[in-house]
């Protein structure tokens, strides 16, 4: 009896020996949080209980399936970005070739007045009147316009029905910032001209810029330099 209660305590004396030389004997105190990034080492799972490493699986699990759903959401948003990506790019291929149209539509009329001759004199030749020199393309391409063409040169046009050869006219260009007054006009007149405002009504606003000189806006006279408000 000796002999086998001997031997027993041998055993197990030798199989504690063998569970303390695997690393097996001694507990893991501290507990991994998984969520933090933290994990157990090889050796430290090695000797977590069997409840211990079902709870260890069960967050690694948790943190796996949380992991696919950012991935699956990450890519959705990718998805969601690269189809707005790709309507962007439609719309910028849109704006593209409108871009191109508007400048080739540019590059066609600065051809067109490159081609266009203008002048801010014309040569009378025989023949002329103001009414056709006006109509010329290179004046104003309309006849109708010849009383500005009038009154630009009335210090040489004595009568807009008599013109000479060789007389070099104003072709004037944009509006009037001045005005000399010619025998006969007013300030209602001088408003009403097409080149000053077109409007007679417009009067007073020459009348308020030139008070300095005008005393009585029914009074002006031949000579007087008008400021013409802009």
């Amino acid at each position: 009896m000796r002999s086998k209660k001997g031997y027993i305590v041998l055993t197990a004396v030798a199989l504690l020996a063998l569970v303390l030389l695997a690393g097996c004997g001694k507990r893991v105190l501290r507990t991994a949080d998984v969520s933090a990034g933290d994990y157990y080492t090889a050796e430290e799972f090695q000797r977590l209980s069997k409840a211990q490493r079902a709870a260890y699986c069960d967050q690694l699990a948790g943190e796996l399936e949380k992991q696919n759903m950012c991935v699956t959401d990450a890519d959705q948003k990718l998805a969601e970005a690269n189809k707005k990506i790709a309507d962007l790019e439609s719309e910028l291929a849109a704006l593209d070739a409108k871009i191109a149209e508007l400048q080739a539509a540019i590059s066609d009329l600065e051809a067109k007045a490159a081609a266009k001759p203008t002048a801010d004199e014309y040569t009378v030749v025989d023949g002329d009147c103001l009414y056709e020199i006006s109509g010329k393309e290179q004046v104003y391409s309309d006849p109708l316009k010849w009383p500005v063409l009038y009154r630009a040169n009335r210090d040489k046009i004595k009568d807009p029905d008599l013109i000479y050869p060789g007389w070099v006219l104003t072709v004037p260009r944009g509006l009037p910032v001045e005005w000399v007054v010619y025998e006969g006009e007013f300030l209602a007149k001088i408003a009403g001209y097409e080149e000053v405002y077109g409007k007679r009504s417009e009067w007073t606003r020459i009348y308020e810029a030139n008070k300095d000189q005008i005393k009585d806006p029914d009074l002006i006279y031949p000579k007087q330099v008008l400021q013409i408000p802009r």
